[in-house]
């Protein structure tokens, strides 16, 4: 009978609100790690990174970190991953704001990026700065699938202006019905994973040389450069589209 009394309160979904709670505790405390992680990243550097001082921050043992993170790779795996998403959203919202069309869109990219490295230049750092020594990501790790969240917002713009042809609107169902949020090189022709490449090789080269100091010697308007090299991508982006390549 008693059994069968057991039985019937884990049948009742009793102990549900229990399973809750302890996955708003996890939630809460892997939010304290990666806060924590930020902050020693921000005093010590990737580099540096401590597990022991992540976890005192944290309030928890350096062993029980391993219940969480596995070692200061999966630290780092994890707080790159966070920059990733963090980023690439940042850059979705901003192109989703933006007017319909291919040069606001791209104007969009580039001043994101900007801003954003700019507001979070240790995370910058870290997920698109000069590689932590002795760090390797699993090819099989949570940041694979969070850089891909990181560019499929971009690809997805020039994506979809190469197939409008003539560059007159976005079809942003273009891109997504050909899957490239799971591979942003696969179902793009050569030359335009080129014009991706330069593209954001510009937008990248301009907000780092910006962000580390190297554009102090001069009266440089990183802004009116940025919106140049967008309007030269728009351009290659012209050359490239079907429409175009048809008509020649």
């Amino acid at each position: 009978m008693e059994v069968q009394t057991v039985f019937a309160f884990l049948r009742s979904g009793t102990v549900r609100p229990m399973e809750g709670r302890r996955a708003q505790l996890r939630a809460e405390l892997m939010g304290k790690i990666k806060a924590a992680g930020l902050k020693e990243l921000r005093r010590t550097g990737a580099a540096s990174l401590s597990l022991r001082e992540v976890a005192k921050t944290a309030g928890i043992s350096p062993s029980g970190m391993y219940r969480y993170v596995d070692g200061r790779d999966g630290l780092l795996e994890l707080l790159i991953s966070d920059g990733f998403e963090a980023f690439g959203l940042a850059i979705e919202e901003a192109i989703e704001k933006a007017d319909n069309d291919v040069l606001s869109r791209l104007e969009a990219i580039a001043f994101t990026y900007r801003r954003w490295a700019q507001a979070n230049p240790d995370r910058f750092g870290l997920i698109l700065g000069t590689p932590v020594p002795g760090f390797h990501a699993r090819a099989d790790g949570p940041t694979v699938s969070s850089v891909y969240r990181f560019s499929e917002p971009m690809v997805r713009v020039v994506a979809a202006a190469y197939g409008a042809g003539d560059l007159v609107g976005l079809g942003v169902d273009v891109a997504r019905d050909a899957k490239v949020a799971l591979d942003p090189t696969t179902f793009l022709p050569e030359s335009l994973n080129e014009i991706l490449a330069r593209g954001w090789s510009r937008i990248h080269g301009l907000v780092s040389l910006e962000l580390y100091g190297h554009l102090a010697w001069g009266d440089v308007n990183v802004e009116r450069l940025l919106r140049a090299e967008m309007r030269s991508i728009m351009d290659e982006l012209s050359n490239a589209s079907p429409a175009n390549v048809n008509r020649k």
